[in-house]
C-alpha cells in the first residue's frame, strides 16, 4: 500500500514538472531558412515609365533545365521558358541569375545571365 502512495506521488511530481517545462518553452518562429529559395528576387523600382521597366528588367534566380529539349529558368516551383536556347544550353544544370523580362506567354527574355553560388 504504501508503494501505491510513492508511485502515486512521483507520477504526479513528474506531470508537473513536465506542465512546468511545456509552459516556459518560447514558441520558435518559423526558420526563413527551411523552404526553397526566393522564385524572384524583389520587384524593380517602380517607373512611370514603360520603356524605362523594360530597359531596367527583372532579376530571376533559378536552376537552368532541359525538359522535352527545351531550356528553362526553373525558379522555386515556377518555371519560365528562355528565349535564348543557346545561353539556357550554355548554363544547363547551373544555378544563374538572369535579368530580363517576361512576356504573356511565360517565355524570358535575357538581358544578362550569369552563375550564381
Amino acid at each position: 500500500m504504501k508503494t501505491v502512495g510513492i508511485a502515486a506521488a512521483i507520477l504526479a511530481m513528474a506531470a508537473s514538472l513536465a506542465l512546468a517545462q511545456s509552459q516556459s518553452q518560447q514558441p520558435q518562429p518559423p526558420d526563413p531558412t527551411a523552404e526553397a529559395p526566393t522564385t524572384k528576387a524583389p520587384p524593380p523600382k517602380t517607373s512611370t515609365n514603360p520603356r524605362a521597366q523594360d530597359q531596367q528588367g527583372d532579376t530571376y534566380l533559378g536552376e537552368i533545365i532541359l525538359v522535352n529539349g527545351t531550356y528553362f529558368l526553373q525558379s522555386g516551383a515556377s518555371q519560365y521558358m528562355l528565349e535564348d536556347q543557346a545561353k539556357g544550353k550554355q548554363f544547363a544544370g547551373q544555378t544563374v541569375q538572369i535579368k530580363g523580362s517576361l512576356d504573356s506567354r511565360n517565355t524570358l527574355h535575357i538581358q544578362s545571365i550569369g552563375t550564381h553560388q
